[in-house]
Formats: structure tokens, sequence, C-alpha cells
């Protein structure tokens, strides 16, 4: 005899939100404010309605896109996770890597964000607050990660590290041509041993 087979349970309403931003971000990533609701919607395997129930709009989704993107608890992880028995320079390699991927993500988002109109309402409530807490988790993560080499430290970890975030900042400069931009093997000698080459004799 043949059963019945049971229909899958529906996700609870945050699990489903949640779910959906996932499945949109890499399209947002790709695409931009191009992308449409259908483009959204077949991408989480969901009807189209579906997202206007659980979203108000387009942009109230790319809003809470921009905030799963911010998340800081998997760049903590991933940073806490390099081995410490690596070189400094091999750490510091991997962390860049590990915060050009998060922020250029953050950083792609956000332009697409300022591309939609403004809703009436402004940000939603607490969007600054979480902006500053974000940064202040992965600057903590990246501080207790120079921690581990502070007998080679001029300056403290907290200093150097968010010396080392403005390098990656400005690595995702827009404004910055694309021959231009530094290395991650520059952005780790520069924040190491500075921009002045000592093998190189002064005239």
């Amino acid at each position: 005899m043949q059963t019945k087979q049971r229909r899958a349970e529906p996700l609870p309403p945050d699990d489903r939100r949640r779910a959906i931003v996932e499945a949109v971000i890499p399209l947002l990533v790709k695409h931009g404010a191009a992308v449409t609701t259908r483009q959204m919607a077949e991408a989480a395997g969901i009807a189209e309605g579906t997202i206007f129930g659980v979203f108000a709009n387009k942009t109230a989704l790319i809003h809470e896109a921009v905030k799963v993107c911010m998340d800081p608890a998997p760049v903590r992880t991933a940073l806490a996770g390099i081995p410490s028995t690596d070189s400094i320079e091999t750490q510091l390699a991997e962390a860049a890597r590990i915060l050009l991927d998060h922020f250029g993500r953050v950083t792609v988002l956000v332009g697409v964000l300022r591309t939609m109109p403004t809703p009436t309402s402004g940000p939603p409530a607490g969007a600054r607050r979480y902006v500053a807490e974000s940064h202040a988790t992965v600057l903590a993560a990246l501080t207790d990660l120079l921690t581990r080499h502070q007998n080679r430290l001029r300056i403290e970890p907290a200093r150097a590290a968010a010396a080392f975030q403005g390098l990656i900042f400005a690595r995702l400069q827009p404004l910055v041509a694309p021959n231009e931009k530094l290395t991650i093997e520059e952005i780790v000698g520069i924040l190491l041993s500075g921009i002045a080459d000592p093998t190189k004799a002064v005239t």
C-alpha cells in the first residue's frame, strides 16, 4: 500500500524571512537593484506574492539583506579559527581575505540600497546602533587576532586592528582604479613594515 507523502511543515516566520534573504543576497550582489522580485522568488523557491507577505516592499527586503550581511558572528568565528601556529604574515593575509569578503558584500548591498526609493518612515529603527555594534564586534575580533602578536607590535593591538581595517576599506574604495588597489600581500606588508623600503638608499 502506497503511503501518502506528507507536506513539509511550513517554516516559522523568522526562519522563512531569513531563508528568503539568504537566497536573495547573491542575486543582489550580482545584479544590484535591477534584480526583480520574480528572480528573488525563484531563488528562494517561493511564489512572488509570498515575498510581499513577509516584507513590505523590495526596499525593506534589501534593508534586511544588508543587516544579515553585517552579522558579525560569522566573521568573528572565521577570524578566531585562523591557526595561531601560522606566521603573523599568513594569519593577517587570511584575515584580510575574510574581511574583504565580508565588507565587500556589505559595500555592494549598501550601494544597492542607496539606489532604492527612500521610504517615508526612514531607515529601520535601531539601524545606526546595529551598524556600530557590528563594526565594534569585528574590530574586537581583529584585535584578539593581533593580540597574539603584541610582542611584535609598536602600537596597541586595538590601534593596529583599526589601521588594518582602514587598509581593507581603502582597497574597497570604488573611486580607486583597479590597478591602484592594494593587494592582500601589500596590505599585510604596509601594516607590518610601513611604506618605506629599507633596501633603497636615501637620496
